[in-house]
């Protein structure tokens, strides 16, 4: 049977520390899409939308589009750009009735509107005043989504991305899908239970290839065998919204089921616990990070500013590595990449082998070091649009807006328009410049970057710089977060 289903998109995660606030422009800069066109840049990509894309054409259904729009994390939406975004999917579902089977939603749910803490959950409910009680409504989030009383209340399914770096969006949106068909034919009974232990980690200190994360994954895989059991997700947070529910959570959807559902999330929640001090990163200071790659006898040593990480809502024009690689005279070095409209508005102004010399970076901000006059010759220039061939988002387009690559004695600098995450080395290579032909790779990334670079890199050093993605959050000002919690405080019990 074939249904009518609506769907759309609306994400930002929302780093509350960011003076940068988010405006309809940021959302312009990166993705602002309506209507067909949603479905034709989406169809065949794998991301969330893909995936609604290839359930409904598994089965039949018709996908009407209303609006997609995402942001590079930055600071607190603004009040008129959100109520814009979402009178828009409003809209959409309007045109669509009366009848509406059914709705799929690629939420993120760590974005945070002015008056807002809880964005999705407001999203979430406003869908369900407008279709009624009898339509059922499943979303996608991110791994790092701050999970709310009103997302699960509100929404008949929830499924969370299990890998981060996050290269599952298209399944986790099949997942969605399917589950909306069996609800659809009224197979299925969901009930879901979500419970939150008083943890908040850092984004690095959550991938889940490797540590605490990686265990509580796998124990959530295995309850989801489990006779009666729809999903288990295992939520990492995003302790820099700074609100009230920000951080882990495990939701646990079974099939009528709620006393199973709540002893799978409190198993899952206790082991979490137990596990806290797990949740604490090592890192290397800048100038140690370069000293050791210099020495490395074989790259590329992939350098990771994880502070400086936009997709955490860093401003990206971090240079205390490039400091330090110019300070100690590294070579065949390549910095991915520094947001700096001035700097590339210069580099335009000089042109192609022209000479350069100019104040870089740190401008957005004063939490990511003061700029560095950047001396040396304009290789290339460039408008900044590639496509992304690796595992993250693999066939969507990625814009840097006007490009300029500066060489600056052995380090090579990639200088943009926009701030994003270059966590696909193709933002390099649609320069000129293959990372796994460098000795030393700074990537502003904290973890996404792992996906691609993983398999190019020697080796791998994550740098302790400062910014507004850093790990150590004793460096920030708490205001909203829920107290105690891991680790920002250490000596108290739960459970």
């Amino acid at each position: 049977m074939a249904w009518r289903i609506v769907t759309g998109s609306i994400s930002h995660e929302t780093n509350c520390f960011s003076p940068i606030l988010t405006g309809i422009k940021q959302f312009m800069e990166r993705d602002m899409a309506e209507g067909e066109r949603i479905l034709t840049r989406a169809k065949g990509t794998k991301t969330a939308l893909g995936g609604f894309i290839d359930w409904a054409a598994e089965t039949g259904s018709e996908l009407i589009p209303t609006v997609s729009a995402s942001a590079t994390p930055s600071g607190i939406v603004e009040r008129a750009a959100y109520e814009t975004i979402k009178a828009k999917l409003l809209d959409g579902i309007r045109q669509a009735m009366p009848r509406v089977d059914g709705v799929l939603l690629a939420l993120h749910g760590a974005m945070v509107v002015d008056g807002i803490p809880d964005a999705e959950g407001d999203i979430l409910q406003a869908v369900r005043s407008l279709v009624g009680p009898d339509v059922p409504i499943a979303a996608t989030l991110d791994f790092h989504a701050n999970l709310t009383d009103a997302m699960v209340q509100t929404a008949d399914g929830l499924f969370g991305y299990n890998t981060y770096p996050h290269v599952d969006g298209w399944e986790r949106a099949l997942e969605a899908g399917r589950f909306l068909e069996r609800l659809l034919k009224k197979e299925i009974r969901p009930v879901s239970v979500m419970v939150k232990p008083p943890i908040a980690p850092a984004v690095v200190t959550a991938r889940t290839g490797r540590g605490p994360i990686k265990d509580l994954m796998e124990a959530a895989f295995r309850w989801e065998k489990e006779p009666g059991v729809l999903n288990v997700s295992v939520y990492g947070g995003f302790v820099y919204s700074d609100i009230h529910d920000a951080g882990l959570a495990f939701l646990v959807t079974t099939d009528g089921d709620a006393d199973l559902a709540r002893s799978i999330a409190w198993d899952l929640a206790k082991s979490a616990w137990n596990m806290r001090e797990r949740f604490v990163a090592d890192m290397m200071s800048p100038d140690e990070a370069v000293l050791y790659a210099m020495k490395a006898e074989r790259g590329p040593v992939v350098l990771a500013d994880v502070a400086d990480n936009t997709g955490a809502g860093a401003s990206g024009d971090g240079t205390e590595i490039l400091r330090a690689l110019l300070r100690h005279g590294a070579q065949d070095a390549v910095v991915i990449t520094m947001p700096d409209k001035d700097a590339v508005q210069e580099a335009f102004r000089v042109g192609v082998g022209g000479q350069f010399d100019y104040p870089v970076g740190g401008k957005f901000d004063d939490k990511h070091g003061a700029p560095v006059r950047l001396r040396g010759r304009v290789k290339l220039l460039s408008d900044g649009t590639y496509v992304n061939r690796g595992p993250m988002s693999t066939g969507a387009k990625g814009r840097m807006g006007k490009t300029a690559v500066v060489v600056a004695s052995g380090v090579e600098v990639i200088l943009n328009e926009y701030r994003f995450q270059p966590l696909d080395p193709e933002c390099a290579r649609s320069v000129g410049i293959d990372p796994a032909h460098r000795k030393i790779v700074v990537v502003k990334s904290s973890v996404h970057y792992r996906a691609a670079y993983e398999p190019i890199a020697a080796e791998i050093i994550e740098v302790d710089g400062p910014g507004l993605a850093s790990p150590n959050l004793d460096r920030f000002d708490f205001k909203h977060i829920r107290r105690p919690i891991y680790p920002l405080d250490r000596e108290f019990e739960w459970g």
